[in-house]
């Protein structure tokens, strides 16, 4: 029984369950429909609550997006089964559909249960702030100089060793958009895991700055404390790998430790780095310390327009309007903020919009709304200057105008009592270039030189209207009329007036100008006469500056009532008599520079008071009475440069002079010294021993020019010039001593008695000598000779540049060992007529010169090699003999006919036969791997470099004159390697057949070898621009077959290449697409008497010259035409055309042999034709072409006695109404048409020859000779003129 129960209850089971399934089919269907709707309810509970995380912002868990997911599957599930159960029980259903229905419903009752029992610790998160904004939003816009910096900034933070990075520029130059589009490619590329960026503004406020980081972090602070907040920020940065933090536009110092951004990486490895910007450099580089610092300066006039282009779209493009929205363009000033606000203003606006904002703009009418979101950007950068100093600076900046040298800007400022706590000139010229650095620091001023000051038009006018509400001027701009004086009640009220080298008809009796403080009235033209009176209502005055104008016999009376005058400027003024001068004796500043004056007054030494007197080219100055200068004792600076100076008239000259010249030693605060001593037996002994001389030019001997002192190439604090051919004993002076140990610019010429320039000329090294000069100094040897001596580490460490020119006896520069320090600051080196040197540098000095940037040798008759090999002793203690100047931007070598090698190893090969040698210029074991500018003169090399070398590869000028060994210049491989190569000039090398040479006729070419034509050469330089090619004796090809390999020749120049027979082989050229561009615009033939062609054949359309823009040829006799007819198809920019001299018998060839069908050709641009002396030429085209030229206005026919016809042809030149006859241009005809003119001119022509041939039949050959002019006349008045001259001539039978 047990087993029957068992095994009934192992069938039974099952066999129940299964019948469980169809007894309960219908409470598993309602079930299900239950657990749908509760599924649904939760679905539709959790949506609520994900869309309100979406409202703040909150980014959705993966996970409910899943739920989501699988609960609208299992509903969309369920309810389609319960559609089709409900179809299905209509009928009836067998017992094995209900017992699978109601089996798969309970299955689905489990799986909606399972997801509704889900549950979710949180719905939401909080994200960081994408920077991945569109590019609209980026505002940026693909310009060279931007992408530039953008690039250099990108490599700078993908660099380990640098965290912090600056970027500064004046107001609306785009820094902004350039760090927004940064913040998006970084991001994009996965250079930053995280990209920041915060907003500093004009007053950095740290919890705001903290604040929009974090929130870019999607951080949420719960610290109460500015120092919680802080290491909470801290710590969350650190979380990431690499995050990159921006914060732009900030004003001051701003504390990152506070604002809690970590620099640098920390142990965990969180690679922090930041990107600040701002309008001042001193911020980022002294209140927050950048590691790099780039500047974004303002736009190109092609980038202005660039982006006014893109910006502006079609509208700019419309032709009535792209002239003026050029104009516009050009006036914003290279601002990118200014150019994007006008051109989105006018871009729908019609012509008379784009006239009204031109106007607005030329004029700067700063209220106006096209130059607001600009002007109130430079004025909130005025507002945050750091002192009222500078502030004051930029206002007189605005009312000086632009340009305004700092000498005027210390006088002015001076006088105005700008600079607090400064005592003297000096220092207010140290604190003054500060001021300006500061300026320049706050993108307010361009950078530039010292002696000048420059701004952006629209920064200076923004500086004039704040300086107008302050302190009310008047100016007017450089080289313009004053057409009338301001009205009374503004003159009343102004501060400054400055009218400088202006065309002013004449000077009202009187100004009333009471609270003037500055006048410069600097008059261009005639030389008017100031009224007596024009200063009396001009108390207040400080600064006078008069310029240009007559002031004989004597000064205006009113001038001495000036008691408040501080400066005085008298420049290139008519003067007699000053004495009135005298009488201010508040007058510190006294210049009379470039004026007329024969005497100073005695009354001039009252001026107790003067810092400044300066008297330079005042050529006809002849007396300067005694004691004047000595009693100025006041005085700081004095300026003397080409002033004859004669001394008192009652002594003799010699005494008058040593008198004037002695005087300088009273002047016990002079700090600043101009003077030229001509005549050197008049120079007093010790007159320099003073050690407060801190700024001097001095020229003591004949022979220096000073005008070639303020032109010069440096301009330096301390210049020096000795000729003392004369009286070689000042060199022992204590003085001249002093002075030499202190320049900075040294020049000495004809020196006697010196060998070695630096023991016997300053033992103390030369320590602050920058520029080194020496030239005609027959005796000297070396400049630092083998003499031991004390302080030899410090010889020449600052210098920069020497020049030996005509040192006859000069072996070496130096001999060996050389100082530690000397030379290795030294940038340029000239050597000239220095006939003893074998060698320039020993190979120990020339490892010194790191910072060599430009040599230069020539005429150096016995100098074999550049530099001198290597010492026995250096080989051994193993110092290397390989030479790298890796600073070196040009080498010039010239007349230089021992030279055989830069350097000695390798230069000399012997050839086969044993006595021959051939020399190489170049070898590897001398290397400047950006040498930019390479030129050699009359070297007698047979080779320039082999085929090794690889560090030519950034020369872009390459001069060869006059090699004439040479048998050719490039071969495959060094052609290949001058991929920068821009301009090539090859001049008188006589022995060169071809310019470029295989490889594998390279064994063919040594010397007194001729080489093999070669099938397949180098591809030419792809950056040429300039070909210059002359004096090629024995040239025959230039180029053949890589034509197409000149992608960026735009000038090709041939001169006197008495074998070339022709200029473009394009036999085997290849071309893409079915044709080549060429971009040649110029190109000049001369003195080519093989010359046949241009081209080797007609291109055939397949090569394009629609570049040319000037064709000139002369002297090419054998010339037969100037361009195939398919070139001449596509001349569409050709605007000059000459051809002299050449044996051309049509301009444009006609397809000979060939049935031609007519062609259209016009040339739209050609403005100039010039056809001189031309005996073949028959017509310009003889093939029967219509010819056009809209722009013709000058056509020269000067001797073409064989041209019957212009064009045969339709012909329209519709503007031409005259042909010169003469080369002057100073006859000329015309006949209704061009192609008739030229018939009558030939028939006439043939006319008077007929009356020649009739005269030499009846007086034989006696006078019948009538010169080309003749014929000229004839054209221009007719057969009578002719007819009188014949009669005038003896031949009235005719």
């Amino acid at each position: 029984m047990d087993a029957i129960a068992s095994v009934a209850s192992t069938v039974a089971a099952p066999l129940l369950r299964h019948l469980t399934y169809v007894l309960l089919y219908t409470t598993y269907l309602s079930e299900l429909e239950v657990q749908v709707q509760k599924l649904r309810r939760q679905h539709k509970e959790l949506k609520h609550t994900v869309e309100a995380a979406k409202r703040s912002g909150e980014e959705i868990e993966d996970t409910v997006h899943d739920w989501f997911a699988r609960a609208r599957a299992a509903v969309e599930e369920a309810q389609a089964f319960l559609r089709q159960e409900d179809r299905e029980r209509v009928g009836c259903l067998d017992v094995y559909s209900k017992y699978v229905n109601s089996q798969r419903a309970r299955s689905m009752v489990e799986a909606v249960r399972e997801i509704r029992r889900e549950t979710f610790d949180r719905v939401s998160y909080r994200c960081g702030l994408k920077c991945n904004v569109n590019s609209a939003a980026r505002e940026y816009v693909a310009l060279e100089s931007r992408n530039l910096v953008l690039k250099g900034i990108m490599d700078v933070l993908e660099c380990d060793e640098v965290d912090f990075v600056g970027l500064y520029g004046m107001a609306g130059v785009g820094k902004t958009a350039l760090v927004k589009e940064l913040a998006w490619r970084v991001e994009k590329d996965g250079l930053f895991d995280v990209v920041v960026m915060a907003w500093g503004r004009n007053s950095p406020n740290v919890g705001r700055i903290r604040a929009e980081i974090a929130d870019g972090l999607g951080l949420k602070f719960d610290e109460l404390t500015e120092v919680g907040r802080a290491s909470r920020l801290r710590q969350r940065i650190r979380q990431e790998r690499r995050i990159l933090v921006i914060l732009d536009d900030v004003w001051g110092k701003l504390d990152l430790i506070q604002v809690g951004v970590p620099l640098g990486e920390d142990q965990r490895g969180c690679k922090c780095k930041l990107l600040v910007t701002s309008r001042d450099l001193n911020v980022l580089n002294s209140s927050l310390g950048v590691e790099r610092v780039y500047r974004l300066e303002v736009l190109s006039e092609d980038e202005s327009w660039g982006l006014f282009e893109k910006r502006g779209g079609d509208a700019v493009r419309d032709p009535s309007i792209q002239p003026l929205a050029a104009e516009v363009a050009k006036s914003c000033g290279g601002l990118p903020l200014l150019i994007v606000t006008v051109v989105e203003s006018l871009k729908d606006k019609d012509l008379y919009a784009w006239k009204d904002a031109l106007e607005q703009i030329t004029n700067f009418d700063l209220e106006g709304c096209l130059y607001y979101p600009v002007c109130s950007a430079i004025e909130m950068s005025y507002d945050c200057l750091g002192s009222q100093e500078l502030k004051a600076l930029f206002l007189l900046l605005g009312s000086m105008g632009n340009g305004c040298s700092t000498r005027d800007l210390l006088v002015c400022g001076w006088c105005l009592g700008m600079h607090k706590h400064v005592d003297t000139l000096a220092d207010g010229r140290n604190r003054l270039y500060n001021l300006i650095d500061n300026l320049r620091a706050a993108s307010l001023l361009l950078d530039g030189q010292k002696d000048s000051v420059l701004a952006l038009d629209v920064v200076r006018r923004v500086a004039a209207s704040i300086s107008s509400r302050v302190k009310p001027f008047f100016t007017v701009q450089r080289n313009t009329e004053l057409k009338e004086w301001p009205r009374m009640d503004f003159l009343r009220t102004c501060h400054h007036i400055f009218l400088d080298w202006c065309y002013i008809r004449e000077l009202p009796e009187m100004l009333e100008c009471p609270n003037l403080k500055i006048l410069q009235l600097n008059i261009q033209g005639n030389c008017l006469r100031v009224p007596d009176n024009f200063f009396v209502q001009m108390k207040q005055l400080k600064v006078l500056s008069l310029g240009g104008v007559n002031c004989t016999p004597s000064l205006p009376v009113s001038l001495g009532l000036l008691t408040s005058l501080h400066a005085l400027y008298l420049c290139k003024c008519m003067l007699e008599n000053i004495a009135t001068v005298g009488e201010i004796t508040s007058l510190e500043i006294l210049n009379l520079e470039k004026s007329e004056l024969r005497e100073l007054p005695t009354e001039i030494g009252q001026l107790s008071n003067l810092r400044l007197l300066d008297l330079t080219d005042c050529s006809s100055l002849g007396v300067i009475p005694s004691n004047v200068i000595s009693s100025l004792t006041s005085l700081e600076e004095l300026y003397m440069g080409n002033c004859n100076i004669k001394g008192d008239a009652k002594g003799s000259k010699r005494q008058n002079v040593d008198s004037s010249l002695s005087e300088l030693r009273h002047l016990h605060q002079l700090t600043n010294l101009n003077v030229q001593i001509e005549d050197t037996s008049v120079f007093p002994r010790d007159l320099f021993a003073f050690g407060k001389l801190e700024r001097y030019e001095i020229l003591i001997g004949d022979g220096w020019n000073w005008s070639e002192v303020e032109s010069g190439n440096y301009k330096t604090s301390r210049l020096l010039k000795l000729n003392l051919g004369m009286d070689p004993s000042i060199l022992m002076d204590y003085g001249i001593k002093i002075l030499m140990a202190n320049a900075e610019d040294l020049h000495l010429a004809e020196l006697k008695g010196v060998q070695e320039v630096l023991y016997e000329l300053n033992d103390e090294g030369f320590s602050r000598l920058k520029h080194l000069n020496i030239l005609n100094c027959g005796e000297i040897q070396s400049i630092i000779g083998s003499t031991e001596w004390a302080y030899h580490d410090h010889a020449f460490p600052n210098l920069e540049s020497l020049i030996l020119h005509n040192l006859v006896n000069i072996e070496r520069i130096c001999s060996d060992p050389i100082p530690a320090q000397a030379f290795t600051k030294l940038q340029v080196i000239k050597v000239k007529g220095c006939d003893r040197m074998e060698y320039l540098f020993s190979h120990s000095m020339i490892k010194h010169l790191s910072e060599l940037v430009e040599i230069e040798i020539s005429e150096c008759k016995f100098m074999t090699i550049i530099i001198a090999e290597q010492r026995q002793e250096d080989a051994i203690a193993g110092q290397t003999d390989k030479i790298n100047l890796i600073n070196l931007c040009s080498l010039t070598l010239e007349c230089l006919p021992s030279l055989v090698s830069l350097f000695p190893e390798s230069s000399i090969n012997a050839t086969e036969n044993g006595k021959d040698f051939s020399s190489q210029l170049f070898n590897d074991k001398v290397e400047f791997p950006n040498l930019e500018t390479l030129k050699l003169y009359s070297i007698n090399v047979h080779k320039i470099w082999n085929d090794q070398l690889s560090y030519f590869q950034n020369l872009t000028t390459l001069t060869i004159d006059g090699c004439e060994r040479l048998t050719f210049l490039f071969s495959d491989s060094v052609a290949r390697k001058l991929v920068k190569l821009e301009h090539l000039l090859i001049s008188s090398c006589k022995f060169v057949e071809q310019i470029f040479v295989s490889d594998e006729n390279m064994g063919n070419l040594q010397f007194g070898k001729s080489a093999p034509a070669a099938t397949e050469l180098v591809p030419i330089f792809p950056n040429l621009e300039t070909f210059v090619i002359s004096d090629m004796d024995n040239l025959k090809s230039i180029w053949p077959n890589q034509l197409d390999k000149l992608q960026s020749l735009e000038s090709l120049n041939l001169w006197y290449c008495m074998a070339l027979e022709v200029v473009y082989e394009i036999d085997g050229v290849k071309t893409s697409q079915g044709r080549l561009d060429i971009p040649l615009r110029t190109l000049s033939l001369g003195h080519l008497p093989k010359l046949k062609r241009l081209w080797n054949k007609d291109p055939e359309g397949n090569i394009q010259f629609q570049n040319l823009f000037m064709v000139k040829a002369t002297k090419c006799q054998s010339l037969e035409h100037v361009f195939p007819l398919s070139v001449a198809r596509d001349l569409l920019h050709l605007q000059v055309l000459e051809i002299c001299d050449c044996g051309v018998e049509e301009i444009i060839a006609n397809n000979q042999g060939e049935i031609e069908a007519a062609l259209g050709l016009v040339f739209p641009k050609l403005i100039s034709i010039k056809i001189f002396n031309l005996p073949a030429l028959q017509c310009f085209c003889t093939g029967n072409h219509h010819l056009r030229f809209p722009l013709l206005n000058k056509l020269y026919v000067v001797a073409c006695p064989t041209m019957e016809t212009f064009s045969k042809g339709i012909l329209r030149a519709s503007i031409l109404r005259k042909i010169y006859l003469t080369h002057e241009g100073d006859q000329c005809y015309w006949e209704g048409d061009l192609n008739t003119t030229v018939r009558k001119l030939f028939n006439r022509a043939m006319g008077l020859i007929v009356k020649q041939d009739l005269g030499r039949e009846v007086y034989g050959e006696y006078r019948t000779e009538l010169v080309c002019d003749d014929m000229n006349l004839l054209m221009e008045e007719g057969d009578k003129h002719l007819e009188k001259k014949i009669q005038d001539e003896g031949f009235g039978m005719l």
